[in-house]
């Protein structure tokens, strides 16, 4: 079952003078599902991205889908499907490359997995300034 939760990142960076724009596309398997990052209940894990390399980050999590997963006695916040999660942030003068994680806890049907965290880079340019 675990396999079935892997999902796939990928990151494309625009930079503009010494800022970034990350777009990090995640593709999550029609049977799964992960938590926002505030999550309803606060028992439950919230999904969480980092970057590092830049300096006042700022990251814009996707909304959240309210469903019936008809499992739950009440109805969920949930993450499903392609998502996107956009990173914001000064670059350094020496910075070339930005790379984070993408903190979440996948669960399909009723079961929870594990949480993971999968890691993403992405090039900004050759000598950020020249």
């Amino acid at each position: 079952m675990d396999e079935l939760a892997a999902i796939d990142i990928q990151p494309v960076a625009e930079v503009d003078d010494d800022r970034a724009r990350i777009v990090l596309t995640v593709d999550i398997p029609d049977n799964v599902h992960i938590e926002p990052h505030e999550p309803a209940d606060p028992f439950l894990i919230p999904t969480v991205v980092t970057a590092n390399g830049l300096d006042d980050v700022s990251v814009e999590y996707p909304a959240p889908t309210i469903k019936d997963l008809g499992w739950h006695d009440a109805v969920l916040t949930v993450l499903q499907g392609r998502l996107e999660f956009v990173i914001t942030g000064r670059i350094p003068h020496d910075v070339s490359e930005v790379a984070g994680g993408l903190s979440y806890q996948p669960c399909v049907g009723g079961a929870c997995l594990p949480p993971r965290t999968t890691v993403w880079s992405v090039p900004l340019r050759e000598t950020v300034g020249a």
